[in-house]
């Protein structure tokens, strides 16, 4: 197992594993739900329930991991303030979802003209709180270097007696 996931042994914890699906389900949520309301698909309409479900547990499972790695992953005093941010966008996100979900289901025998457009605003704010909160992990990863680790330091001239190679067409694939 250890070489077939290297990526995966290396991780400090589970997070970026869950992050991706809600990124992706739940904005494809709100693109069938906008087609159905456009072109009045009740298949759409379907479709756009099950990103979002799918979607919700997705972002539950995010948050949860998220925030078991609050509390050891090591960060710069710098990025504090984006984790508190990130954690408040997401939570938020991840509730909202939950609460569309909820109402999807109860009125999933209901779904009139009105409470489809409700539901299209609704996807429209949880979309655009969730790429602002995306936005914030992807800054304390790229710009703060959260949860990444430093890679392997290269040995000096002095301490190899081959010359270095730092040219990647001088690596054999």
């Amino acid at each position: 197992m250890e070489t077939l996931f290297p990526g995966l042994r290396a991780m400090e914890n589970l997070h970026p594993v869950f992050v991706h699906a809600p990124v992706v389900l739940l904005p494809l949520a709100l693109v069938f739900q906008a087609l159905a309301v456009a072109w009045r698909r009740e298949e759409w309409q379907r479709i756009a329930l099950c990103f979002l479900y799918l979607g919700t547990l997705g972002a539950l499972a995010a948050a949860g991991t998220g925030l078991l790695a609050e509390e050891t992953v090591e960060h710069p005093e710098a990025a504090h303030e984006v984790i508190e941010l990130h954690e408040t966008l997401m939570l938020t996100t991840t509730g909202l979802a939950v609460l569309l979900s909820v109402v999807a289901l109860a009125l999933r025998r209901r779904l009139t003209r009105s409470v489809q457009i409700l539901l299209l605003g609704g996807f429209l704010v949880l979309s655009g709180l969730l790429v602002v909160g995306a936005d914030r992990g992807g800054q304390l990863v790229f710009q703060y270097g959260v949860a990444v680790q430093q890679p392997a330091q290269e040995p000096t001239p002095d301490t190899e007696s081959s010359p270095p190679t730092d040219s990647h067409e001088n690596h054999q694939h």
